[in-house]
């Protein structure tokens, strides 16, 4: 296998993570990550917007950015989008008001095979968000600009290009799973 050592094993190791993570804290936890995930993914992507339109051009705020290596105000929003995302699926995922009870009943590979797929789907939901706000653009704006600092990296990477040419089945399938499997599960 020719891995990229920036951008495929960094996609590569952060699907094990997610994943492993998936394991260790369950089915229903994981679905909890994945809605914390959907929300913290709109709640970033606008509160990143509106920082992006009226502070990242700020002269002040971009004197303090250069301190974490962000140079202009592109940068510094797509920063801010994603520390926002990251913070928000923390806080969601341990103090949202909701939880899932999805039954324990079935053979334990079909247990082990749906908290695999999950946690798929979970680190997949992530990645993909994560590239679209470092890529510069924004899901509420606009999906994918032709100009933008991935463009170098989308040519190169081959996990990037399946991450961001599959970009709306990793957002809608994470949903789906969740819906099918509330069908699938007794009250």
């Amino acid at each position: 296998m020719n891995l990229n050592l920036s951008w495929d094993l960094f996609i590569l190791v952060f699907f094990g993570v997610v994943i492993a993570y998936s394991f260790i804290i369950g089915r229903n936890l994981t679905l909890k990550v994945i809605t914390a995930t959907y929300i913290a993914i709109l709640c970033s992507d606008g509160i990143g917007n509106l920082f992006g339109r009226y502070l990242a051009s700020s002269e002040t705020f971009l004197k303090f950015m250069k301190l974490f290596g962000v140079g202009n105000s592109d940068q510094a929003t797509a920063f801010f989008k994603v520390l926002v995302l990251i913070i928000m699926i923390v806080i969601i995922a341990i103090r949202g008001f909701y939880e899932y009870r999805a039954e324990e009943a079935g053979s334990m590979s079909i247990k082990l095979a749906t908290t695999l797929v999950l946690g798929l789907l979970s680190a997949g939901l992530m990645m993909s968000a994560m590239l679209i706000f470092v890529s510069g653009s924004s899901l509420i704006n606009n999906i994918f600009l032709v100009n933008n600092p991935l463009s170098q990296v989308y040519t190169q990477s081959r996990l990037v290009r399946i991450m961001l040419d599959f970009a709306n089945i990793w957002f809608f399938m994470p949903g789906f799973a969740i819906v099918g499997l509330s069908f699938l599960h007794k009250k």
